[in-house]
């Protein structure tokens, strides 16, 4: 059992300053496969000047495999280049040596280098002149007040709320490629009800999210109060953000938003360019005549066996005795298990005998052939009855 990204099923899309934009088949299964190859890993420069930037998605999500996407980056230092890929599970960095031959579709722009951040940078802008957007909040001076964030490569800003002592996160914020500086800002809606949503919104050029900190019922609107923070976001320390206060008798609250930089991600709620979904932990199993089908999501042509069954034949995979292939092609040309992007396609092989079917699974890229268990092979065979 060997599941691996496999770049029929990735492709890769270039963000500009302006829009999201799809690349070549051939761009995109290069992307991947030097993010995969362990063996150009180097050491990141400690000045580099950033280029291009992509994003590579798994594409069978419409079939309920959502995968967060790979986010990548090319930078260079000097004459020397490099892509940079992170972890859509740990947010972490690997640095990919490359020859501009084997990506030409890299612009060489030239700019000045730089040093990487090694903490969040904090720009607090308050200000009576600011233009106020709609629903944007003001403090209890009157004044708009935004916070700009500079991201590290590494790491994740993690929200806290405490209240009544207690302090719990809300969400992780993990560093992107995607929004390097995002704002923070505070806005309220009404909606015509008798109550008050409070909002942190997170916002760049090209991506918003938004996170509800609070709906305060009754006649009175709650007190923010913005606490000073600092120029940089010191590592496993928490600031004070800002205050949600109420002393409305019916519902007294006193609410405190705090901001943390964590080097590591951990395993928490997410906003920003992965937020969608969560990784997905199960592994899934289809069953289709050719590899179109699957990868085109064609449900006319596709069987889905149980995630019960899936993993089951995953884990007995991991440890059988190879045989030689024995029968006849199934109808169900195909059998591939999936788990969080990567995958394994097996060719199925039907014997039958009396009162009985043996099926042989031989990997299409090994080669490799295993026997299933009788148990198995009898729940495979009723799934292809149903």
């Amino acid at each position: 059992m060997e599941l691996k990204r496999s770049s029929t099923y990735w492709e890769a899309i270039n963000y500009t300053d302006e829009a999201y934009e799809p690349v070549p088949k051939k761009q995109s299964a290069r992307l991947l496969q030097t993010c995969e190859d362990k063996k150009t890993i180097v050491t990141m420069p400690k000045r580099y000047r950033t280029l291009d930037t992509y994003g590579l998605y798994f594409n069978l999500q419409q079939l309920g495999n959502y995968t967060a996407p790979i986010e990548l980056q090319y930078i260079a230092t000097g004459d020397d280049y490099y892509l940079t890929c992170r972890s859509p599970k740990t947010s972490r960095l690997t640095t990919h040596s490359i020859q501009l031959n084997d990506h030409p579709w890299l612009k060489q722009k030239k700019g000045q280098e730089f040093s990487s951040v090694a903490e969040p940078l904090l720009t607090t802008r308050t200000d009576e002149k600011v233009m106020k957007r709609k629903h944007e909040v003001v403090d209890e001076t009157g004044q708009v007040r935004r916070v700009f964030v500079q991201f590290p490569v590494t790491g994740q800003v993690i929200f806290l709320e405490e209240e009544d002592g207690q302090q719990q996160p809300l969400f992780g914020l993990p560093a992107s490629f995607v929004y390097q500086k995002l704002e923070l800002s505070v806005e309220k809606t009404t909606d015509g009800l008798p109550s008050t949503t409070y909002t942190l919104l997170l916002k760049d050029d090209l991506y918003q999210n938004q996170q509800d900190l609070l709906t305060h019922h009754g006649k009175q609107s709650a007190r923010l109060t913005y606490h000073p923070l600092p120029d940089v976001l010191p590592a496993n320390k928490t600031i004070p953000y800002l205050t949600l206060q109420s002393k409305d008798p019916e519902e007294p609250m006193n609410k405190t938003i705090s901001l943390r930089y964590e080097t590591t991600v951990k395993d928490l709620p997410v906003r920003g360019f992965n937020g969608i979904g969560t990784d997905n932990k199960e592994i899934h199993g289809f069953l289709h005549p050719n590899e179109a089908a699957l990868r085109d999501g064609n449900f006319r042509q596709l069987s889905l066996i149980s995630d019960k069954l899936a993993k089951q034949i995953a884990d007995e995979l991991k440890d059988v005795t190879l045989e030689k292939p024995q029968g006849s092609r199934a109808d169900f040309r195909y059998l591939t298990l999936i788990q969080d992007g990567k995958v394994q396609t097996f060719d199925l092989y039907l014997k039958t005998r009396a009162n009985k079917t043996d099926f042989y699974v031989t990997d299409i890229r090994t080669k490799k052939t295993a026997k299933l268990s009788g148990k198995l092979a009898t729940a495979l065979a009723a799934e292809l009855e149903d």
